[in-house]
Protein backbone atom coordinates (compact mmCIF):
# COMPACT_ATOMS: atom_id res chain seq x y z
CA UNK A 1 0.00 0.00 0.00
CA UNK A 2 3.02 2.59 1.17
CA UNK A 3 5.04 1.12 -2.81
CA UNK A 4 1.33 2.75 -4.66
CA UNK A 5 0.90 5.45 -2.73
CA UNK A 6 4.34 6.39 -3.20
CA UNK A 7 4.46 5.80 -6.60
CA UNK A 8 1.36 7.71 -7.98
CA UNK A 9 2.27 10.62 -5.17
CA UNK A 10 5.80 10.99 -7.38
CA UNK A 11 4.20 11.05 -10.60
CA UNK A 12 1.53 13.00 -10.04
CA UNK A 13 3.89 15.65 -8.24
CA UNK A 14 5.67 15.98 -11.65
CA UNK A 15 3.30 17.65 -13.93
CA UNK A 16 -0.03 19.08 -14.17
CA UNK A 17 -3.03 17.83 -16.36
CA UNK A 18 -1.80 20.73 -18.87
CA UNK A 19 -5.23 22.07 -19.33
CA UNK A 20 -5.24 24.18 -22.53
CA UNK A 21 -6.81 27.63 -20.95
CA UNK A 22 -9.07 27.59 -23.83
CA UNK A 23 -11.02 24.18 -23.05
CA UNK A 24 -11.87 25.63 -19.78
CA UNK A 25 -15.55 26.50 -20.72
CA UNK A 26 -15.62 23.38 -22.37
CA UNK A 27 -14.17 21.69 -19.24
CA UNK A 28 -16.21 22.79 -16.40
CA UNK A 29 -19.28 23.88 -18.29
CA UNK A 30 -22.67 22.61 -18.72
CA UNK A 31 -23.97 24.55 -21.33
CA UNK A 32 -21.52 24.41 -23.72
CA UNK A 33 -21.58 20.67 -25.72
CA UNK A 34 -20.96 22.60 -29.21
CA UNK A 35 -17.74 23.53 -27.80
CA UNK A 36 -16.81 20.66 -26.27
CA UNK A 37 -17.30 18.85 -29.45
CA UNK A 38 -15.38 21.32 -31.14
CA UNK A 39 -12.52 20.94 -28.59
CA UNK A 40 -12.19 17.75 -28.26
CA UNK A 41 -11.93 17.64 -31.84
CA UNK A 42 -8.95 19.90 -31.82
CA UNK A 43 -7.26 18.65 -29.31
CA UNK A 44 -6.82 15.12 -30.74
CA UNK A 45 -5.37 16.37 -34.04
CA UNK A 46 -3.12 19.22 -32.50
CA UNK A 47 -1.57 16.53 -30.00
CA UNK A 48 -1.13 13.74 -32.76
CA UNK A 49 0.36 16.02 -35.04
CA UNK A 50 3.47 16.44 -32.63
CA UNK A 51 4.23 12.33 -32.91
CA UNK A 52 6.59 12.02 -36.28
CA UNK A 53 6.98 8.46 -37.50
CA UNK A 54 10.80 8.78 -37.28
CA UNK A 55 10.38 9.90 -33.75
CA UNK A 56 12.61 7.46 -31.28
CA UNK A 57 10.78 5.25 -28.96
CA UNK A 58 12.65 6.98 -26.23
CA UNK A 59 11.04 10.00 -27.07
CA UNK A 60 7.95 9.86 -27.93
CA UNK A 61 5.42 10.31 -25.24
CA UNK A 62 3.41 6.96 -24.55
CA UNK A 63 0.63 7.01 -22.61
CA UNK A 64 -0.55 3.78 -20.62
CA UNK A 65 -4.20 3.22 -19.88
CA UNK A 66 -6.32 0.70 -18.29
CA UNK A 67 -10.31 0.77 -17.53
CA UNK A 68 -12.02 -0.86 -15.12
CA UNK A 69 -15.91 -2.13 -16.59
CA UNK A 70 -18.71 -3.95 -15.61
CA UNK A 71 -18.50 -6.10 -18.69
CA UNK A 72 -16.74 -6.35 -21.72
CA UNK A 73 -19.77 -4.56 -24.54
CA UNK A 74 -20.56 -1.05 -23.87
CA UNK A 75 -22.97 -1.60 -26.75
CA UNK A 76 -24.89 -4.11 -24.22
CA UNK A 77 -25.32 -1.09 -21.58
CA UNK A 78 -21.96 -2.33 -19.95
CA UNK A 79 -19.98 0.79 -18.00
CA UNK A 80 -16.74 2.22 -17.15
CA UNK A 81 -16.22 2.19 -13.40
CA UNK A 82 -12.39 3.34 -13.34
CA UNK A 83 -10.23 4.81 -15.45
CA UNK A 84 -6.60 5.36 -15.00
CA UNK A 85 -3.10 6.82 -17.41
CA UNK A 86 0.11 7.15 -16.94
CA UNK A 87 2.54 9.46 -18.97
CA UNK A 88 5.75 8.12 -19.83
CA UNK A 89 8.67 9.18 -21.87
CA UNK A 90 11.96 6.15 -22.27
CA UNK A 91 10.00 3.76 -19.93
CA UNK A 92 9.83 6.76 -17.16
CA UNK A 93 6.53 7.94 -15.76
CA UNK A 94 6.04 11.83 -15.70
CA UNK A 95 2.66 11.73 -15.14
CA UNK A 96 -0.49 9.82 -13.92
CA UNK A 97 -4.37 9.81 -14.04
CA UNK A 98 -6.70 7.94 -11.72
CA UNK A 99 -10.62 8.33 -11.57
CA UNK A 100 -13.33 6.69 -10.24
CA UNK A 101 -16.51 6.62 -12.82
CA UNK A 102 -20.19 6.94 -11.58
CA UNK A 103 -22.37 4.44 -13.07
CA UNK A 104 -25.54 4.61 -14.13
CA UNK A 105 -26.34 1.47 -13.48
CA UNK A 106 -25.73 -0.86 -10.17
CA UNK A 107 -22.17 -2.79 -9.99
CA UNK A 108 -23.02 -6.21 -10.23
CA UNK A 109 -21.71 -8.28 -7.33
CA UNK A 110 -19.26 -9.96 -9.13
CA UNK A 111 -17.67 -7.31 -10.38
CA UNK A 112 -17.69 -5.68 -7.38
CA UNK A 113 -15.51 -8.98 -5.87
CA UNK A 114 -13.52 -8.44 -8.98
CA UNK A 115 -12.15 -5.58 -8.83
CA UNK A 116 -12.78 -4.10 -4.85
CA UNK A 117 -15.42 -1.23 -6.53
CA UNK A 118 -18.39 -1.17 -4.83
CA UNK A 119 -21.64 1.36 -4.86
CA UNK A 120 -20.37 3.25 -1.87
CA UNK A 121 -17.08 4.13 -3.28
CA UNK A 122 -18.49 5.93 -6.61
CA UNK A 123 -21.08 7.72 -4.43
CA UNK A 124 -19.33 10.94 -5.14
CA UNK A 125 -17.08 9.85 -8.30
CA UNK A 126 -18.09 11.91 -11.47
CA UNK A 127 -20.50 10.79 -14.01
CA UNK A 128 -18.75 9.88 -17.33
CA UNK A 129 -19.53 12.32 -19.29
CA UNK A 130 -17.65 14.79 -16.35
CA UNK A 131 -14.75 12.40 -16.00
CA UNK A 132 -14.18 12.26 -20.15
CA UNK A 133 -13.06 16.12 -19.77
CA UNK A 134 -10.24 15.31 -18.10
CA UNK A 135 -9.25 12.31 -19.25
CA UNK A 136 -9.47 12.78 -22.80
CA UNK A 137 -6.65 15.91 -22.67
CA UNK A 138 -4.42 13.57 -20.53
CA UNK A 139 -4.35 10.83 -22.94
CA UNK A 140 -4.06 12.93 -26.11
CA UNK A 141 -0.68 13.93 -25.38
CA UNK A 142 0.71 10.79 -26.71
CA UNK A 143 0.62 7.59 -28.37
CA UNK A 144 -1.83 5.09 -26.14
CA UNK A 145 -0.46 1.85 -25.10
CA UNK A 146 -2.39 -1.42 -22.98
CA UNK A 147 -2.20 -5.02 -22.74
CA UNK A 148 -5.40 -5.96 -24.83
CA UNK A 149 -6.39 -2.20 -25.64
CA UNK A 150 -9.26 -3.08 -27.83
CA UNK A 151 -11.41 -3.44 -24.89
CA UNK A 152 -10.19 0.31 -23.58
CA UNK A 153 -10.68 1.49 -26.72
CA UNK A 154 -14.19 -0.07 -27.33
CA UNK A 155 -15.27 1.84 -24.07
CA UNK A 156 -13.67 5.17 -24.67
CA UNK A 157 -14.98 5.19 -28.11
CA UNK A 158 -18.48 4.24 -27.31
CA UNK A 159 -18.17 7.18 -24.40
CA UNK A 160 -17.16 9.67 -26.96
CA UNK A 161 -19.49 9.13 -29.16
CA UNK A 162 -22.33 9.06 -27.07
CA UNK A 163 -21.47 11.95 -25.28
CA UNK A 164 -19.89 13.90 -27.81
CA UNK A 165 -20.66 12.28 -30.98
CA UNK A 166 -16.51 12.28 -31.68
CA UNK A 167 -14.66 10.01 -32.52
CA UNK A 168 -10.89 8.99 -30.96
CA UNK A 169 -8.35 9.22 -33.70
CA UNK A 170 -5.02 9.28 -31.66
CA UNK A 171 -2.47 6.68 -32.53
CA UNK A 172 -2.28 3.16 -30.56
CA UNK A 173 -0.16 0.13 -29.64
CA UNK A 174 -1.10 -3.20 -27.77
CA UNK A 175 1.65 -4.76 -25.81
CA UNK A 176 0.53 -8.03 -26.26
CA UNK A 177 1.67 -8.39 -29.67
CA UNK A 178 5.02 -6.96 -28.64
CA UNK A 179 5.41 -9.66 -26.19
CA UNK A 180 4.99 -12.19 -29.24
CA UNK A 181 7.29 -9.91 -31.26
CA UNK A 182 10.10 -10.55 -28.83
CA UNK A 183 9.65 -13.91 -28.88
CA UNK A 184 7.42 -14.56 -25.60
CA UNK A 185 3.63 -16.19 -26.22
CA UNK A 186 1.89 -14.70 -23.49
CA UNK A 187 -1.98 -14.65 -24.30
CA UNK A 188 -2.72 -12.96 -20.82
CA UNK A 189 -1.57 -9.65 -19.49
CA UNK A 190 -1.12 -12.15 -16.25
CA UNK A 191 1.62 -14.54 -18.55
CA UNK A 192 3.29 -11.31 -19.30
CA UNK A 193 3.87 -10.17 -15.89
CA UNK A 194 4.79 -13.98 -14.40
CA UNK A 195 7.51 -13.43 -17.53
CA UNK A 196 9.28 -10.68 -16.16
CA UNK A 197 8.56 -11.29 -12.34
CA UNK A 198 6.97 -8.28 -11.99
CA UNK A 199 4.02 -7.81 -9.41
CA UNK A 200 0.82 -6.51 -8.94
CA UNK A 201 -0.45 -6.18 -5.97
CA UNK A 202 -3.83 -4.60 -7.02
CA UNK A 203 -4.83 -6.57 -9.93
CA UNK A 204 -7.82 -5.56 -11.70
CA UNK A 205 -7.77 -2.12 -10.47
CA UNK A 206 -7.50 0.76 -13.23
CA UNK A 207 -4.10 2.17 -11.11
CA UNK A 208 -2.34 -0.78 -9.92
CA UNK A 209 -2.71 -2.51 -13.06
CA UNK A 210 -1.41 1.02 -14.88
CA UNK A 211 1.62 0.77 -12.39
CA UNK A 212 2.65 -2.30 -13.33
CA UNK A 213 2.06 -1.55 -17.20
CA UNK A 214 4.38 1.26 -16.61
CA UNK A 215 6.99 -1.28 -15.62
CA UNK A 216 6.36 -3.87 -18.50
CA UNK A 217 6.59 -0.89 -20.91
CA UNK A 218 10.23 0.25 -19.23
CA UNK A 219 11.76 -3.43 -20.15
CA UNK A 220 10.33 -3.91 -23.90
CA UNK A 221 12.07 -0.63 -24.70
CA UNK A 222 15.12 -2.06 -24.13
CA UNK A 223 14.25 -5.45 -25.77
CA UNK A 224 13.37 -3.57 -28.92
CA UNK A 225 15.71 -1.60 -29.07
CA UNK A 226 18.09 -4.26 -28.40
CA UNK A 227 16.31 -5.76 -31.71
CA UNK A 228 17.05 -2.94 -33.93
CA UNK A 229 13.34 -1.85 -33.17
CA UNK A 230 14.52 1.97 -32.07
CA UNK A 231 11.77 4.34 -34.28
CA UNK A 232 7.92 4.65 -34.62
CA UNK A 233 7.42 3.26 -37.87
CA UNK A 234 9.76 0.07 -36.88
CA UNK A 235 8.09 -0.84 -34.27
CA UNK A 236 4.83 -0.70 -36.46
CA UNK A 237 6.96 -2.68 -39.38
CA UNK A 238 7.85 -5.34 -37.40
CA UNK A 239 4.55 -5.78 -35.70
CA UNK A 240 2.86 -5.89 -39.50
CA UNK A 241 4.90 -8.72 -40.08
CA UNK A 242 4.19 -10.95 -36.88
Amino acid sequence: MHERHRFWQRALRLLSLGVPREASSALFGHDHSLQQETWLRSLQKEKQHIIDWHDRLTDIPFVIIDMETTGFSPEQGDEILAMAAAKTVGGVVTDAYMTLVKPEKPIPEHISALTGIEAKDVVFAPPLAEALRTFVPFIAAGVLIGYHIGHDLAFLRHALWRHYRQKWSGRFLDLQPMMTLIGHSCPTFDDALACYGIRCPRRHTADGDVEAMTKLWAILLKELHGRGIDTLHDLYAALSRC
